[in-house]
């Protein structure tokens, strides 16, 4: 190419140099947005999709916490209600009320131990 064809050219030159740059910047520049647990900070969709993958584990965790909660005020209304209605204690009530108890704490012993191993350590 020799300077004759530039001169000739130069439009065409500058209209491919001008695209390449666009191209180049549009290939480049990933669109980003706020952090959902940082808001401060910009990310793009990998990184987005790894925060929304954490708080949705950690939601879970919380809503597993609060059925074994649930369970333990069920437990412990149903024996009371059982010792009301007949007056007395009742042994039976009392083991059952504890194997509930024990196998309650070991679920979600259990569960935690998953979420830890599987990187979403629940936070609080």
């Amino acid at each position: 190419m020799t300077l004759r064809n530039l001169e000739i050219n130069w439009p065409k030159t500058v209209a491919l140099c001008a695209l390449t740059m666009i191209l180049f910047w549009g290939w480049a520049c990933q669109p980003q947005v706020a952090s959902l647990v940082h808001p401060g900070i910009k990310i793009t969709r990998p990184e987005l999709q790894i925060e929304l993958d954490a708080i949705i584990a950690t939601a879970e965790y919380r809503m597993t916490e609060l059925d074994r909660q649930q369970a333990f005020q069920d437990i412990i209304f149903k024996n009371a209600l059982l010792m009301a209605e007949s007056g007395g204690v009742n042994p039976v009530g009392i083991i059952t009320l504890l194997a509930g108890l024990y196998g309650i704490a070991r679920g979600t012993q259990d569960l935690k131990n998953k979420v830890k191993k599987n990187g979403a350590a629940p936070s609080g």
